[in-house]
């Protein structure tokens, strides 16, 4: 072969080589770049896998701790229930229900409910009487805190009520036993069962003051023993008979001249037929002794009788007129016997009733005739706004024996006594609770042996609060 081809094949083997060294030199870099990003994804792969089986370890922690909690909670939670079972707040209730109610709710233990009321009545009055000083007064007419439940059975009742405005302060202590209704035996201090006014709470009267019957025919409250009971399917019929010191309130016997003393009652219509057999006259909350404030039409009608044989004032004084009225007469020893009827009708926006009274007074000895006084007492009430503003009246009248031979010669005594009193309600809690009251009262008191009357104009503002 020639030198000259053997040249040019060098020199193309040369160009083959130049033109061929970068695709090689590119095609190995390309290798190199490919195996350094796989093993960067295997790196980050192997990265991922850690924070995965890491993360996986943390959830698998944070869940059984979560259901460590869970179990300790439901420990906690049994083991407290099962502690609240014997702890004494886990039988024990308390609420307001019309006073601040604490109830045991164990029935297999001991069991107790008490009611706490508190009444405060805050009078403004201005008295204007026929020869005296007319007369300007602010009064704290009442401050009653009274204290009502059962105790060890739920039909053994007490009753517990002191004033600590009041001259006496222990007004009411008693306890009743209503196994059964029909008939529950009663003892201590409360209300004699016999005329309807003074059987009306003091925190639910209609006018500021009760009338002038009631303050002469009234026997108030005394000590003693009663049976009462409520008899029907809806206890329409009730009644309380019951024999009592007859020393009036707070008062002793010295003697055994006693006072025996019953009240009957029948009721219609109504709607709340419950048995109360705690309340100052046991009977149907339909026809509890309370004058307005009636959802449906609601009538009752009470008939009542008293006695007290032998009565001598110089050792015993019953409450009401009877020995005021026995020393006006210069009555020696008498004997007392009173009796009372009442009708009531009441519905949602209306409401009247109406009480008389006659009284005996028999001197045991002398020549005086028996002393028959009586009285009776009229009452209404109409709604201007209803359970809010109320217009109410009373009209009342006493006629007093001056017979001749009950009335020593040449001797004044009171004839009659009568008294017209209108009133406005304001009933800021649609009841008896939280009530304003404004009355005027013209009295108007007569005498025997042509002695002038006496005339009184009375003005009695009053706010009470009773909860």
């Amino acid at each position: 072969m020639s030198k000259f081809l053997v040249k040019i094949i060098n020199w193309a083997l040369i160009l083959v080589l130049v033109v061929l060294y970068p695709v090689s030199s590119y095609a190995q870099s390309e290798r190199e770049e490919i195996e350094a990003l796989k093993r960067r994804i295997e790196e980050i792969e192997r990265q991922n896998r850690e924070q995965i089986e890491m993360l996986k370890s943390q959830i698998e922690a944070l869940e059984a701790g979560r259901e460590a909690e869970q179990e300790k909670i439901a420990e906690i939670k049994t083991k407290q229930e099962t502690v609240d079972d014997d702890v004494w707040y886990s039988k024990f209730l308390a609420k307001y229900d019309k006073g601040f109610v604490f109830e045991s709710t164990d029935d297999k233990g001991f069991q107790f409910k008490t009611r706490f009321t508190f009444l405060a009545q805050i009078q403004g009055i201005v008295n204007d009487t026929d020869e005296e000083l007319v007369s300007t007064n602010f009064n704290i007419r009442r401050l009653e805190l009274r204290w009502d439940g059962y105790a060890f059975k739920p039909w053994f009742y007490y009753t517990f009520m002191i004033d600590p405005a009041s001259s006496q302060l222990l007004k009411d202590m008693y306890l009743t036993a209503a196994y059964q209704k029909e008939i529950a035996p009663r003892v201590g201090q409360w209300k004699v069962p016999f005329n309807r006014e003074e059987l009306n709470s003091s925190a639910a009267l209609q006018l500021v003051e009760r009338s002038i019957v009631n303050e002469q025919f009234g026997l108030e409250r005394d000590r003693g023993l009663a049976l009462l009971g409520g008899i029907g399917k809806n206890n329409n019929f009730s009644y309380s008979a019951g024999v009592f010191n007859g020393d009036g309130l707070n008062g002793t016997s010295v003697d055994s001249n006693l006072l025996y003393a019953g009240r009957i009652q029948l009721g219609l219509g109504g709607d709340d037929f419950k048995f109360n057999p705690n309340g100052t006259y046991a009977t149907a909350r339909a026809y509890e002794i309370v004058p307005n404030f009636a959802k449906t039409p609601t009538f009752a009608a009470g008939f009542g009788a008293s006695a007290l044989p032998g009565l001598n004032c110089d050792r015993k004084t019953p409450n009401g007129g009877a020995c005021d009225r026995i020393a006006e007469l210069g009555f020696p020893q008498s004997n007392f016997t009173q009796l009372t009827g009442d009708l009531s009708f009441k519905m949602q926006y209306f409401s009247v009733e109406a009480e008389y009274d006659a009284r005996w007074l028999a001197p045991d000895s002398g020549p005086q005739d028996t002393a028959f006084d009586q009285g009776f007492r009229v009452q209404a009430g109409v709604f201007l706004l209803p359970k809010t503003v109320e217009l109410a009246a009373r009209y009342a009248l006493i006629d007093f024996d001056t017979s001749s031979g009950v009335v020593p010669p040449d001797t004044s005594v009171p004839g009659k006594q009568w008294e017209l009193t209108p009133g406005l309600n304001y009933y800021m809690s649609h009841d008896h609770r939280w009530k304003l009251q404004l009355n005027y009262t013209f009295q108007r008191n007569e005498a025997t042996l042509d002695a002038p009357d006496v005339d009184a104009n009375i003005v009695e503002a009053q706010i009470q609060a009773n909860f």
